[in-house]
């Protein structure tokens, strides 16, 4: 066969692979490695299949009601319309693809307005809380350099009136967890103390003191390890102004591991090629540079090591050597590189190493004059337990404004006059006169020698810090920078949230039985399996040996849809959840591939009785067929992209499955099926056009 007959196998034979792998269940590979490995790709069912687990939140709406109570009819708002903003918003945090047969539906139980979320058994339920329940209030900050130094100040203010005895209570009144953060190390020694700014003053501060000085310091990384030994981590390091109380300070006796030291001298021999070696370097390759070295490891074991210095800085290539004698001082394992380390710490004693050691720099004569194996040493030790009360220093020049989600209509992404991705803002009319005064008074502020910026905070946690070169006037604002499309939409996600003021409060949890039960699921794969043997005989008896292809190649469908269906990988938005709605998007494109495979034969039939050969009618049948297969399948996808981006999930799901299955269905259809043709050929016998369902051509 030729290299195009080999790349035709290649193709028919990975896809047919990948076909089987994933077609035929995991368990069937039986319980080795493999097997293992397989039974971790299933294929997600749905909540109608399934079943899965029903989250009922109720929503907040007091500050709206009270709004609306009050004496300004103006400010009055529209219950329904946040409500449903909610469910918007819970949908984009728990189903933020789409595709994961998520199911989000408002519900009004008395005069309360409820969320319902709906999730199959594959959900990440306490992930799905944790979005859920996350705090979305949308905050404003103008940076205000004056207002660190009055902070520091008032930080001062409250230290004066800080002391040992009254130290818990003011604990309890003034730490939040947020902006003034309490936290209490316990005992631990001095090489424990990572922060230089606090270590000296502990180590210097009696017991059951307070430090007279506030401390510039930081929070330490707070983290957990799970089972499997993956680090989660919690809290990043926080930048402190801190009061400081220390509660022990001792001498303690501690034993402690002293790692294996060593003292050692050598001559190197370099050669060119040699890491680090120099362009003059004295030995002219690399067995030179091998039998000098043999030499002088002779010439030491004969005379001594008495002048082993002078040597060294006559023959060694190791430029430091003129001034050292090749003396490498202390080191530890692992300073070295690893032949060089091996040879060392594997002696005993001083002694000169009876060979050549060869290493990346070339090669070494040691000599070891002190060898200290690893061992334990005790002594008296400094040991501080302390505890402090910190404001976060990221903090303290930025002034809360009245400004928050009440007065933000909304946040879109756009493009700026060079196409760079921008996020948009939409103020109300109160919005847009706040928003310009506080951006006039950050414009007229100098910070650090530059402009100062706006800070923005949804749930407490800063999202983006923008700078403010001038005022801004009117209800729309832009925020421009290294936006990426990816970034500037989660930015603007991030704002639509915030912007929503309503947070919702788990009211029930539990689990929903499937709506068809295994024997409906059943029942349905019974009869889809059905309908495929149904359709290869249709197309056995149609188009002969043809259809014998398409039989194939709609197995080999079949099998690639199971694996994409098992495999769609988390970062497009996977699983894809198979529900009823689901199983229909994949009969249909079922269907589709069908369809193409008739429109293709179809032509060849007509070119095989027009007299041509079967390799050109082959060709032809492809080439003539497509147009007709292109426009209906483009015409398929754009109903499937309306239906994703206009529909539920439920909907959604059927979009998905649809859109998955027609670009699979051209690709067995004009890939598969047309290189089976092909290769099929090579057989002689198979070349009998009566084999396709052509028993009479004329001959052009």
């Amino acid at each position: 066969m030729n290299k195009q007959s080999w790349s035709r196998l290649a193709l028919v034979g990975g896809c047919t692979l990948l076909a089987v792998l994933f077609a035929i269940p995991g368990t069937s590979w039986g319980n080795n490695w493999f097997g293992e490995k397989m039974q971790q790709y299933q294929i997600t069912l749905g909540l109608d299949l399934a079943g899965g687990t029903e989250l009922d939140y109720k929503i907040d709406l007091s500050d709206a009601i009270a709004q609306n109570d009050d004496s300004d009819p103006q400010n009055d708002v529209n219950l329904d319309s946040i409500a449903e903003s909610v469910r918007d918003a819970l949908e984009q945090r728990v189903n933020p693809a789409g595709v994961g047969e998520i199911r989000v539906k408002r519900s009004q139980i008395n005069d309360e307005q409820h969320v319902l979320i709906q999730m199959p058994p594959s959900s990440n339920v306490e992930q799905a809380k944790a979005d859920a329940e996350r705090d979305n209030r949308l905050e404003f900050f103008a940076e205000d350099p004056s207002l660190e130094t009055e902070t520091r100040s008032a930080i001062q203010q409250q230290q004066r009136t800080i002391n040992v005895s009254n130290w818990d209570r003011r604990v309890a009144e003034l730490a939040d967890g947020k902006k003034v953060i309490h936290q209490l190390f316990e005992p631990r020694w001095s090489d424990e103390i990572h922060d230089p700014n606090i270590k000296e003053a502990l180590l210097a501060a009696r017991a059951n003191t307070i430090l007279p000085d506030l401390t510039e310091t930081q929070t330490e990384l707070e983290y957990t390890i799970d089972e499997n030994g993956q680090m989660e981590i919690k809290d990043m390091p926080r930048p402190l102004l801190a009061i400081v109380k220390v509660n022990s300070n001792t001498q303690e006796s501690r034993e402690k591991t002293v790692a294996a030291s060593a003292t050692a001298r050598h001559i190197l021999f370099g050669f060119p090629g040699a890491t680090r070696a120099t362009d003059d370097v004295k030995y002219a390759d690399e067995q030179t540079a091998r039998v000098e070295a043999e030499k002088m490891l002779q010439r030491l074991q004969t005379e001594g090591v008495d002048n082993f210095a002078e040597l060294a800085k006559e023959f060694s290539t190791e430029v430091a050597a003129q001034q050292s004698g090749g003396d490498l001082g202390t080191f530890s394992p692992g300073q070295m590189v690893p032949a060089f380390d091996e040879v060392i710490f594997s002696t005993t004693e001083s002694q000169l190493i009876d060979h050549v050691v060869e290493t990346e720099f070339g090669f070494h004569v040691i000599e070891v004059l002190s060898i200290m194996p690893e061992h334990k040493e005790t002594s008296l030790e400094p040991r501080v337990g302390y505890e402090l009360l910190g404001w976060d220093r990221s903090e303290l020049g930025w002034r809360e404004t009245d400004l928050g989600g009440a007065q933000m209509e909304n946040s879109v992404v756009g493009y700026d006059e060079i196409g760079q991705p921008i996020v948009n803002l939409l103020f109300n009319k109160e919005g847009g006169d706040m928003f310009a005064k506080i951006t006039g008074e950050v414009a007229s502020r100098n910070c650090n020698g530059g402009p100062c910026r706006l800070g923005i905070k949804v749930g407490g946690e800063w999202i983006t810090t923008p700078t403010v070169r001038e005022k801004i006037i009117g209800t729309s604002a832009q925020i421009s920078g290294s936006f990426t499309f990816e970034s500037a939409k989660e930015l603007s996600d991030g704002l639509n949230l915030g912007a929503i003021d309503a947070p919702v409060k788990l009211a029930g949890q539990l689990t929903i039985e499937p709506s068809l039960g295994a024997d409906q699921f059943n029942k349905s794969l019974r009869a889809g399996a059905l309908g495929l043997l149904t359709t290869i005989l249709f197309m056995l008896v149609s188009y002969r040996f043809a259809g014998v292809i398409a039989a194939v190649a709609l197995l080999l469908y079949t099998g690639l849809y199971i694996f994409i269906l098992k495999f769609w990988p988390e970062s497009f938005g996977g699983p894809v959840v198979v529900s009823l709605a689901g199983m229909a998007g994949i009969a249909l494109s079922i269907g589709l591939a069908v369809d193409g495979n008739i429109l293709i034969f179809e032509r060849m039939q007509e070119e095989l009785k027009d007299g041509r050969s079967l390799r050109e009618s082959i060709e032809l049948g492809f080439d003539r067929a497509w147009n007709a297969i292109r426009d209906s399948n483009i015409t398929t996808l754009i109903t499937c992209l309306i239906l994703y981006n206009l529909g539920s999930a439920m909907i959604r799901g059927f979009a998905v499955t649809l859109i998955v299955g027609t670009l699979l269905s051209m690709f067995t259809a004009l890939k598969v099926s047309r290189n089976l043709l092909l290769l099929s050929l090579k057989c002689k016998f198979l070349n009998n056009p009566a084999l396709f369902g052509v028993s009479k051509t004329t001959k052009k």
